[in-house]
């Protein structure tokens, strides 16, 4: 690829966009990793930024502490930045199939250089999380539970566009697989220029078609990357034995499959449940799985005639008790057992389907917690809540 000044001059603003989940840091980038990476561009003069904003029900400043974030930058030669505190900036998107609008970190924007340095990984959404998904730290906590519900996936490949990551450092050294399977040594790091190809080409390094995640799909439909592997120039290796190591290792660990199972398909023993899916966004559907998946068939097949009702443009059953899904579902509140928040926690879809089944009445719902917490933990008045 050349050296870092193929991608910044000296004296220019390179903003490293690290992965950091949450503090504990098997969830997140290789602070060696992270480290190398901002040494290389503080070596070649450029004023260097590490930004970032975890995961969203978590005290940033807390956070970042048990990781040892301050300790990185400054060994680095680079400075922090804790978008949770940075200034934002509300940016239109054209011919928007996500969000009309996005509030994007100014420190992103006012870079010349943007790296993203994520951590490969599985995720329930999205499939795989890598260099592009992981831009979305660089929007608030409150926009991000507004881009689930106008569709996370376009609303990804859109944030991508506007802010044009220059390079891509995928930390594969040691991954967090799919659920159960716990942390492993892979010893990868993938590497390129264009955010698209590096996410297309570590797709199929995890075992899997990269033209089936749908955000590096949209991105390459957007014009950010490419996405066709036979396009991709790969240096180190060919795709015969990237492929040939997926198959053989990466399903093993990562194991997609089933993250976006309908749940009709779920529920097709379960005689006394119908699925009434009204455009539902990939969150609610991802999450009522999850819940469906954790009491069971059997559990849910013995209780009363129900209808689970999910998607903005669903509507209720009448005669049935109906479990109702998500904010965008607010307007039928009063017609059956209210599962509130956008996107929809699968604690508490599980809850309001115990609820039907008779099994609790008065429910502690997670969003209600996850807000009192929020009120704790952080003030929301910060600029990039």
């Amino acid at each position: 690829m050349g050296g870092p000044e193929r991608f910044a001059k000296p004296g220019e603003k390179v903003l490293i966009k690290p992965n950091i989940v949450f503090g504990d840091r098997r969830w997140s980038v290789d602070r060696r990793v992270l480290y190398s990476v901002a040494k290389i561009f503080v070596d070649l003069g450029c004023d260097v930024v590490i930004g970032e904003n975890p995961l969203v029900n978590t005290n940033s400043r807390e956070e970042f502490e048990k990781y040892g974030m301050e300790d990185v930058a400054k060994r680095a030669g680079a400075r922090f930045v804790d978008f949770r505190r940075d200034e934002h900036v509300t940016v239109k998107v054209e011919n928007a199939r996500g969000c009309e609008t996005l509030r994007i970190a100014k420190t992103v924007l006012d870079a010349d250089c943007v790296v993203s340095v994520p951590v490969m990984r599985a995720h329930g959404l999205c499939m795989v999380s890598l260099s592009i998904k992981n831009l979305w730290g660089t929007i608030p906590p409150t926009q991000r539970h507004i881009g689930h519900r106008k569709s996370l996936n376009w609303t990804l490949a859109e944030l991508n566009k506007i802010v044009g990551t220059k390079l891509a450092v995928i930390d594969g050294t040691t991954v967090m697989g799919a659920p159960h399977v716990g942390l492993k040594p892979l010893g990868v790091i993938i590497a390129g220029d264009d955010p698209v190809a590096t996410d297309s080409i570590a797709t199929i390094r995890m075992g899997y078609d990269p033209y089936r995640i749908e955000h590096i799909r949209y991105a390459h439909e957007l014009g950010v990357g490419e996405i066709d592997p036979e396009k991709i120039e790969i240096i180190g290796s060919t795709l015969e034995e990237i492929r040939e190591i997926g198959r053989k290792e990466g399903r093993r660990i990562f194991r997609l499959k089933g993250y976006n199972t309908d749940p009709r398909r779920l529920l097709k023993r379960a005689r006394n449940v119908e699925v009434v899916m009204g455009n539902p966004c990939s969150s609610c559907l991802y999450k009522l799985t999850v819940a469906i998946k954790s009491l069971g068939i059997d559990k849910i097949s013995e209780g009363p005639e129900m209808a689970i009702i999910v998607g903005p443009e669903a509507k209720p059953v009448p005669g049935k008790v109906n479990i109702i899904l998500g904010g965008c579902l607010k307007k039928y509140a009063d017609q059956g057992i209210f599962v509130d928040f956008c996107p929809v926690y699968d604690q508490d879809v599980k809850q309001g389907i115990l609820m039907a089944l008779g099994e609790i009445e008065e429910p502690r719902w997670l969003w209600e917690r996850i807000l009192e917490s929020y009120r704790k933990k952080e003030d929301e008045s910060l600029p990039g809540f």
